[in-house]
């Protein structure tokens, strides 16, 4: 299972070793209202993220949601509104997100209408990508 932190300058290479993937573009922020965090980090609480890709077989990257990151997800057709906003005290933060990417192209994101940046919405952008990954997913 491929499982890998980079940086934006990584696409080329990931693309081409890769006919699907997932990359989540997490932000710096540590008090954001998400269940889903760093692939990395270790938490007390569940890992939702870890929990869900411990069952799905499908190449995941991640990286910062940042000024780096900015025009590469603008060239997604990703809304600079959608990828920072303010937080309780009004300082503007990078929101975390998951793009789903299929032979170079974004195929969804978890900005994309009906979608969140949750287990659900994880699972479902894995199925949209290619059912196949839910669909052989061996359980205990």
């Amino acid at each position: 299972m491929i499982r890998e932190k980079v940086t934006i300058q990584d696409y080329e290479r990931i693309a081409n070793e890769n006919e699907y993937f997932i990359w989540n573009f997490i932000s710096r922020e540590e008090d954001y209202p998400f269940e889903i965090f760093s692939f990395f980090e270790d938490h007390d609480d569940v890992h939702t993220l870890r929990d869900v890709l411990s069952y799905i077989d499908i190449p995941y990257f991640e990286s910062y949601n940042d000024k780096d990151s900015v025009d590469f997800l603008m060239n997604l057709d990703i809304s600079t509104y959608q990828l920072w906003r303010k937080d309780s005290d009004g300082k503007s933060i990078f929101y975390p997100l998951f793009v789903g990417f299929k032979k170079r192209i974004k195929i969804n994101s978890s900005y994309d209408k009906n979608s969140c940046y949750c287990k659900e919405g994880l699972i479902d952008l894995i199925f949209q990508l290619d059912p196949k990954f839910i669909l052989n997913v061996k359980l205990d």
